[in-house]
């Protein structure tokens, strides 16, 4: 099986679910799951490693009151980071894939159920308080409603879940 490795929301980006299964158009998929009347809700988290800082961006398409589906990708770079900047661009893989999505997608606009979660606290105990007015400024500028701390659930836990490799780490645990 081939390691989930570098990548952005971009074009080229690799994606997965978190069974490990490559997803080979993820755009597609979205796309017809919103046209479906799924809801898609978009978070970036990060995690500092010895060498490395790794952001995962993932895409949670939620079926109201029946589930829903999550697809990940990877992302490496410089290990050391100011925490503005790591926010900010954590926000940014985020806003980088709604608006692409918004902008490839030929949704009518009830289908345009696209949010996304900013990993930023308002509560001033955290350090990220100082940021939150910018970074959830620049999602709902560019038109996005958007999510923060404690409601930002999918950057908050789904893409921590995933940057911290929890998912692979249940799947070694059911192999045993």
């Amino acid at each position: 099986m081939t390691r989930p490795g570098e990548g952005s929301p971009s074009e080229d980006a690799r994606w997965w679910t978190l069974a490990g299964v490559e997803m080979l158009d993820v755009m597609a998929t979205a796309e017809q799951l919103l046209r479906q009347g799924h809801v898609v809700h978009i978070g970036t988290d990060a995690q500092k490693s010895s060498r490395r800082m790794e952001f995962v961006t993932v895409i949670c398409v939620l079926n109201p009151g029946k589930g829903g589906r999550v697809f990940y990708t990877r992302r490496y770079e410089q290990k050391e980071m100011s925490l503005f900047d790591k926010l900010s661009l954590e926000t940014w893989l985020s806003l980088e894939l709604a608006l692409r999505m918004n902008e490839e997608f030929e949704l009518l606009p009830e289908q345009r159920q696209i949010w996304v979660h900013v990993d930023a606290n308002p509560d001033t105990r955290y350090d990220s308080s100082d940021y939150v007015k910018q970074l959830a400024g620049m999602v709902a500028g560019s038109g996005f409603p958007v999510l923060v701390k404690p409601h930002a659930w999918c950057a908050s836990h789904v893409a921590d879940f995933a940057v911290k490799h929890k998912h692979q780490r249940l799947s070694l645990e059911a192999l045993r």
